[in-house]
């Protein structure tokens, strides 16, 4: 069995490098602004005459991207919106994200966490104390914030002892307010000029206020902490 999981490691090690590299050489350019924009009207064109075709396409697509925890969501959910409108785009990318998401969190799971666990060991420790502090809330604002990369969130959650079914609703909580932002932007695709454009003033603010709502109990935590001191 152990034998069969390092080779399983060892495959599915040189999988992701592979599409790491095939994304960052190539790929990633038609996730840029300027790639989704250039393939615009090809893409838009597509979907009239194939719609379910295209939905497919999308979400097998972005799901097999955001598997390999690559930073697509946003562009994803912005190429989605103006392809398909905002609520059609909310829901394809999403669906996309937690498929993905799942599987990377399996993959994980099974086939690597004997080998993260030494490297993430530091960070494991203090990622188990604001869960036992915080519970759920801090895994919804670790991915409402997005400062934090996918793949580290998956992996200390797993190592961390996340149930599944936790890790995946907390998910889906925390990514939909930025989805959402996304897909919408996207629906005025060639008045964009670049991704500063989406996170305009309102939807910084509105992002701020949606963490603070997610920080909330913890900053309630805190006060109560220092208080009975």
């Amino acid at each position: 069995m152990k034998q069969f999981q390092k080779k399983l490691f060892i495959g599915l090690l040189i999988l992701i490098g592979f599409i790491f590299v095939l994304y960052y050489v190539g790929l990633s350019h038609y996730f840029s602004l300027e790639g989704i924009k250039a393939n615009a009207s090809y893409l838009k064109t597509q979907v009239e005459k194939h719609y379910f075709g295209s939905v497919i396409g999308f979400m097998l697509g972005s799901t097999t991207l955001i598997a390999f925890t690559l930073p697509v969501t946003g562009p994803v959910a912005v190429l989605g919106g103006f392809l398909f409108g905002l609520w059609p785009a909310v829901l394809y990318t999403m669906i996309s994200a937690l498929v993905g998401t799942a599987i990377s969190f399996l993959v994980v799971s099974h086939a690597m966490s004997h080998v993260t666990r030494h490297h993430y060991g530091a960070q494991l420790a203090s990622f188990k104390e604001q869960l036992n502090s915080y519970g759920h809330t801090y895994l919804i604002t670790l991915q409402l914030l997005t400062v934090v990369p996918y793949f580290v969130i998956n992996t200390l959650a797993v190592l961390a002892g996340v149930p599944f079914s936790t890790f995946m609703w907390t998910t889906a909580i925390g990514s939909l307010p930025i989805v959402i932002i996304y897909a919408f932007a996207g629906r005025q695709l060639y008045m964009i000029q670049s991704w500063g454009d989406i996170l305009s003033v309102n939807m910084l603010l509105l992002l701020l206020m949606l963490a603070l709502l997610a920080l909330l109990p913890m900053i309630i935590y805190k006060f109560r902490g220092v208080k009975k001191r």
